[in-house]
């Protein structure tokens, strides 16, 4: 006989998934203790679980292991079953691909953005900059996205350059500004101030990347490279032309 213990032991299952399995009624002991509630399985049992784990690799639910391991299952029962997680393996297939395609294609690009950042990044000092706009703040860079859909939804049309700045500077948030250099004729834009840098790097891409953020990441690993790193107010300058042009200030690293 042996113990809940010594079976997780022989097959790799830990105890609390083994003692689930029995809440489910697909491992039930061969003895309990009464007074004790220890519970002892026969030796054949560790065949069972074996059995268990390997349609859960499958990908089968456990209420439909206890239809597969019931000695009394009937062949269209079994067929049923069998034909219906066909049916699921081959959507995650399918799932999987897609997903699988979206990955290689995002791996493209960096690897086609890394060369042009590489080429096109130059060290230059950043004048300061005077926009016309609205700003927000967020907690997160995952928000920044939509920040940025909801200031330039909100900002009046305007025929020249859109200009994102992301200030970092403070822990707890991140200030994102949308605006233009010429001030709009709508009221509701702010007056928006950015100082120079002396030191800043910046990049332009003739196509704008499908991700700013990934651009982001390749800008700083080239950076690395110089030993410097980025800070303080990012600059993105959108281009009337579909370019786009990153700057920041820099500093060398610590």
């Amino acid at each position: 006989m042996l113990s809940i213990g010594e079976i997780a032991h022989s097959t790799g299952v830990s105890r609390r998934m083994l003692r689930h399995w029995e809440s489910e009624g697909l491992l039930t002991p061969a003895v309990t203790d009464p007074v004790t509630g220890y519970r002892r399985f026969q030796d054949s049992q560790l065949g069972r679980v074996r059995a268990i784990t390997e349609l859960r690799a499958l990908g089968f639910g456990l209420a439909e292991i206890g239809q597969l391991l019931d000695p009394r299952i009937g062949q269209s029962e079994l067929e049923s079953l069998l034909i219906h997680q066909v049916d699921v393996l081959q959507q995650q297939i399918t799932d999987a691909s897609t997903r699988l395609v979206h990955v290689q294609h995002r791996l493209d690009a960096i690897r086609s953005k890394s060369m042009e950042v590489m080429m096109n990044l130059s060290l230059t000092a950043l004048p300061s900059l005077t926009l016309w706009g609205l700003s927000a703040s967020v907690l997160d860079e995952t928000e920044i996205g939509l920040a940025v859909g909801d200031l330039c939804g909100r900002l009046p049309v305007a025929d020249g350059e859109l200009v994102l700045l992301y200030d970092g500077r403070r822990d707890d948030q991140i200030i994102v500004s949308a605006g233009t250099v010429e001030r709009p004729d709508s009221g509701t834009a702010e007056r928006i101030v950015t100082p120079e840098a002396s030191e800043g790097v910046t990049v332009t891409f003739d196509v704008a990347p499908e991700s700013i953020a990934d651009a982001w990441v390749l800008l700083d690993a080239e950076l690395e490279k110089r030993h410097l790193t980025s800070f303080g107010v990012y600059r993105q300058v959108n281009g009337v032309a579909g370019d786009v042009t990153l700057q920041a200030p820099v500093r060398e690293r610590r």
